[in-house]
């Protein structure tokens, strides 16, 4: 009997975090889509820097940066996209170096729930989701 207590404990505990904690595209994942949106393979790696940094906008449009493992504030505010609120968003920050002192940069704003993309530096990109 004691064992069918902490049994059921045990997955009310794990059902309580899974509907209690926002549900997010990994780190990995929408570097991979970034990536993508950039034209960038995985052949061309080799000169890309790709940096991503989960964020928590708030309701007055304020941009909280979080660990995206614990999802607990980091160490300060960020920019957030015009017309969010109250959503986790992915920044993306990505580098191609051409010459020593020359490259390319694209930057994204992504939904962490979804992976639309709401705000990107170029206007012509065509946004695929495979």
């Amino acid at each position: 009997m004691g064992l069918l207590a902490i049994g059921a404990g045990s997955a009310l505990m794990v059902l309580f975090n899974y509907l209690e904690n926002p549900h997010l595209i990994s780190k990995d994942v929408v570097l991979s889509d970034a990536m993508k949106f950039s034209g960038l393979t995985a052949s061309q790696s080799a000169n890309v820097t790709a940096q991503a940094t989960l964020l928590q906008i708030k309701n007055n449009g304020k941009a909280l940066v979080l660990d995206d493992r614990t999802l607990k504030n980091g160490c300060c505010a960020s920019q957030a996209p015009v017309g969010t609120f109250d959503e986790y968003v992915w920044q993306v920050h990505i580098v191609k170096k051409l010459t020593k002192y020359h490259g390319n940069e694209w930057d994204y704003y992504i939904d962490a729930s979804n992976g639309t993309v709401l705000e990107s530096s170029h206007a012509d990109v065509i946004f695929p989701r495979n």
